[in-house]
């Protein structure tokens, strides 16, 4: 009898291996498609969010909130496009111009040297530095490439409007795949997970704007051309936290190197006193009222989905994390290890 019980614990632990693994290998091959129903799902919760508020304070009804609060998006990004598009626009080619600018001189110091020199020779007579001299030469091409995933974005938005005007229907849907004892539970696990993401992203907005007011007042404080700009770059660079913050600087260098080695340092001083300021004071106050994500847990799961799927999965790294948490915490902590106990109030 005991044999018969080590043999079927076996072969239940290799069923369960061999359905995991290839859970895996169909995640990591449809990991594009995945990628995008949850930044649909992303988008919908927002939406979702945003028309519940609206639905509060106005009594109108959820399809009628949710219509308003599309009509609203679509006119401030119109409008603003409208207002300050082709200046935005110009601006950041200077900022491009700026980088090849950059690169020229970078390339004339260190071709200036003698290691530069024994450096250039061993590349093919300067060749490998010719790609900072081109750097304006690949906007077109980062052009072309954006409009290429113009109907991937087309397909996010219509999928995300879908979940956002019906989200009991798809959350319903799935829960109907559980077994009756666990559909309540299903229900509050996805509605966890779903006020998560809405959370994460309140959050992620007003760090995002904090960031590019005190990142553009400073700058233009600092006499540094194109703040406006410049901050707004930095900003939305930082909605990946971390590593985004570190990328959103780079332009605000490059165009204050150009005005001279003192506004470069005012500027990299400015940028690290708004990053310590936004990692150690308004980060935390923010995210007592939303949602906490340890440091050290953003930074693997960036490092972890941009190194598997690329841009796309370093974007939707954090919130991922955030959703992953919540589901971690009510399945596995609450409803598995912490099952039956009492907790003290």
């Amino acid at each position: 009898m005991s044999s018969e019980t080590d043999q079927h614990s076996i072969a239940t632990t290799l069923r369960i291996a061999l359905l995991g693994g290839l859970a895996l290998l169909l995640l990591y091959l449809l990991s594009d498609v995945l990628l995008v129903i949850f930044a649909s799902v992303l988008m919908a919760c927002v939406l979702h969010g945003g028309a519940t508020k609206i639905h509060g304070w106005t009594g109108l009804g959820r399809g009628w909130s949710l219509l308003l609060l599309i009509v609203v998006i679509t006119t401030v990004f119109v409008g603003g496009f409208w207002l300050r598009g082709p200046e935005i626009v110009n601006q950041t080619g200077q900022i491009a111009q700026s980088f090849v600018q950059q690169g020229e001189r970078l390339k004339e110091y260190v071709l200036a040297t003698s290691w530069g020199t024994q450096l250039a020779d061993k590349a093919g007579g300067g060749a490998g530095w010719s790609i900072l001299g081109k750097l304006g030469s690949y906007v077109p091409t980062v052009a072309n490439s954006l409009l290429s995933i113009a109907s991937t974005l087309v397909i996010l938005v219509v999928t995300a409007l879908f979940f956002a005007a019906s989200p009991e229907l798809y959350r319903d849907g799935m829960v109907r795949l559980l077994p009756l004892s666990w559909r309540q539970r299903g229900r509050e696990v996805l509605d966890g997970m779903g006020e998560a993401l809405q959370l994460w992203f309140v959050g992620q907005l007003l760090d995002m704007i904090v960031v590019t007011v005190l990142t553009g007042i400073g700058l233009y404080a600092l006499g540094v051309p194109l703040a406006g700009t410049l901050a707004l770059l930095a900003g939305l660079a930082n909605f990946v936290p971390y590593i985004g913050a570190l990328a959103g600087s780079i332009p605000a260098l490059l165009v204050a190197a150009a005005q001279g080695p003192s506004v470069m340092g005012y500027t990299a001083a400015l940028i690290a006193g708004v990053q310590l300021l936004e990692g150690n004071v308004i980060a935390p106050l923010i995210q007592k009222r939303t949602v906490d994500l340890p440091p050290a847990l953003t930074i693997l799961s960036q490092t972890v989905l941009g190194a598997l799927f690329g841009v796309l999965g370093l974007i939707l790294a954090t919130p991922f994390t955030a959703a992953a948490m919540i589901f971690v915490k009510m399945v596995y902590v609450e409803s598995t290890l912490e099952k039956g106990i009492t907790r003290p109030e």
